[in-house]
């Protein structure tokens, strides 16, 4: 029974073991000839694998590949060229022995050839003489070019090299280790005007007065055809001796993957040629690259003062990748960010154009610096032109000068609305007064009138004809020799006061072309310009004395009353 129990619980254990994930097995490592040897990302600098990597070893004629990076820069910053003319001096043997590395035929004092010519000489042949005459060319002097050598290894991040000398004769001061010939290489394979050379298979120089031309051949057998160790993922390389044994620097480029790989210490050129493609085959068979930072994939944005839209979209210019087995997992991603603006202590201004430069960001995992790449605006954006006129406007308000004229002119302004009020007001007084006066003329005019109007009914019977009153040359009255248009009745609607004035249009006083006619006794203009005496064919202005169907009335207030046959004013007073 207890041997059914222990069954059953070593089944249960097993298929919860079964169930829980697994982890990554260990790649099993390369076995090398080598005695150091690196695999390095060609691209970020990372370090993949390492075999006594930091072990400084004697350089030998790998030296070579420091001194045609210097030469590289020289010819980049446009120090010097390709076809510059170099001469040998009498000195560029100082260092040279029995057993020196030479050109065939050995270079003569006085020949010259270019720089070009000596770049393939030195890269191919592994000539010292040559890479004497270049340094000495490019640094003035061997020394200066040495200290060149060994400056330019220390920017590059070498910890475990120093040079003596250009050539690669054996010294005992003259040695680098696998790692610092991995980014001496990485720079070098990199430089354009040095790509050509490492990828050429034969060249010939130029004829000198000394010699024929000279042809070579690149002695890497991983690109040579027919060499028995040509692999199709080789790009470009270096391979060389020391007096620790056989050397070499390759690069590869397989399924996006570029690497370098450096084998130190070999026992002969085959078993470095050996070790080179166990490296290339045991990374490409095992690693691949992670996407830690797309160039396609916006990663922030940042205001854009003036500008329309108000933010840029900003974006990795080149993607930042790294080489893992195919089973790890990738840690914790995070970036760090420096725009450029914000380094000048400035702010981000429209106009900016797609791809415009804006700063840089470091990739890390895991707190750990994986790669940099440029910031670069992922769109354009246009300058606002609303913005920019309020921002011209804010810098002008800061202007001494601007901000006088300013208060000026608001003083100015000021004084003209002072002086507008007061003209307002004393035309609204001058206007009261005018209408006043035109109202007492008016009501003095009235009365003239009614005078001759006020006939007793039936007094033509009693009484002889008498004649009309004198008027005034100014004032209004009936013609003489005619019945006045009282006739002892009350005057009707449309008579006294109706349009047309004194009488209805067509009847007795007041008829069209007599009394006050337009152009009369209250033609616009005359008597009673607009809003006097009688506007438009009224007796006086709209809503006074003779308004449109009424009487002697002002604004509702009459003058005559048909009930009363009496007389008041506008305050009601009676007449």
């Amino acid at each position: 029974m207890k041997k059914f129990k222990l069954l059953s619980l070593l089944l249960i254990i097993s298929l919860f073991a079964a169930v829980l994930p697994q982890p990554a097995l260990a790649l099993d490592t390369p076995e090398l000839w080598a005695q150091s040897a690196v695999i390095m990302d060609a691209v970020s600098g990372e370090v993949l694998f390492q075999k006594n990597g930091t072990r400084s070893m004697e350089a030998g004629a790998m030296t070579v590949l420091m001194t045609a990076l210097v030469v590289g820069d020289a010819i980049g910053r446009q120090a010097i060229s390709l076809d510059d003319a170099v001469t040998a001096t009498e000195s560029f043997g100082y260092n040279l022995t029995d057993v020196s590395a030479r050109t065939d035929p050995a270079m003569a004092a006085g020949e010259t050839l270019t720089v070009e010519n000596l770049l393939y000489l030195m890269i191919y042949r592994g000539a010292e003489d040559a890479a004497n005459i270049l340094a000495e060319y490019v640094g003035g002097t061997a020394d200066a070019f040495i200290e060149n050598m060994n400056s330019r290894a220390a920017e590059l991040g070498c910890v475990n090299t120093h040079f003596s000398n250009a050539g690669g004769t054996a010294a005992a001061d003259n040695y680098t280790s696998a790692g610092d010939l991995a980014l001496i290489a990485q720079a070098a394979f990199a430089n354009e005007d040095l790509r050509p050379i490492f990828e050429g298979t034969t060249y010939s120089t130029d004829p000198t007065e000394i010699n024929a031309p000279r042809t070579v051949g690149n002695p890497n057998a991983l690109i040579a055809e027919g060499s028995g160790y040509k692999y199709e993922y080789a790009t470009v390389g270096l391979p060389g001796n020391s007096s620790a044994g056989a050397n070499i620097a390759a690069e590869g480029l397989y399924n996006e993957m570029e690497v370098i790989t450096v084998a130190m210490g070999c026992p002969d050129d085959a078993s470095r040629y050996s070790d080179a493609l166990t490296m290339f085959k045991w990374i490409f068979d095992n690693f691949s690259y992670r996407t830690l930072l797309s160039s396609t994939d916006i990663l922030t944005t940042v205001p854009v003062q003036m500008g329309s839209p108000e933010a840029v979209g900003v974006r990795a210019e080149t993607p930042v990748r790294i080489m893992r087995p195919g089973d790890q997992q990738i840690g914790e991603i995070t970036y760090e960010i420096s725009y450029q603006h914000e380094r000048e202590g400035k702010a981000l201004v429209a106009p900016i154009e797609v791809g415009a430069y804006l700063g840089e960001v470091t990739v890390l995992m895991n707190g750990v610096a994986y790669g940099t790449s440029r910031l670069v605006a992922g769109s354009a954006v246009d300058i606002s032109r609303t913005e920019y006129l309020r921002s011209q406007m804010e810098v002008m308000s800061q202007t001494p000068s601007v901000r006088q004229i300013v208060k000026i002119l608001i003083i100015v302004l000021g004084i003209y609305l002072l002086l507008v009020c007061f003209y307002l007001f004393q035309r609204v007084r001058h206007m009261h007064s005018l209408r006043k006066a035109r109202k007492e003329r008016a009501r003095a005019q009235a009365r003239q009138e009614i005078q001759w109007l006020d006939v007793p009914a039936g007094a033509e019977e009693l009484a002889e004809p008498q004649a009309a009153p004198e008027e005034p040359a100014d004032q209004a009255g009936p013609p003489a020799g005619e019945e006045p248009a009282y006739a002892g009745e009350a005057p009707d609607e449309g008579q006294y006061a109706d349009e047309g004035q004194y009488a209805d249009e067509g009847q007795e006083y007041a008829d069209e072309s007599q009394y006050a006619d337009e152009g009369q006794y209250a033609d616009e203009g005359q008597y009673a310009d607009e809003g006097e005496y009688a506007d438009e064919g009224q007796y006086a202005d709209e809503g006074q004395y003779a308004d449109e169907g009424q009487e002697y009335a002002d604004d509702g207030g009459e003058y005559y009353d048909d009930d009363s046959d009496g007389y008041y004013d506008d305050d009601a007073r009676r007449g």
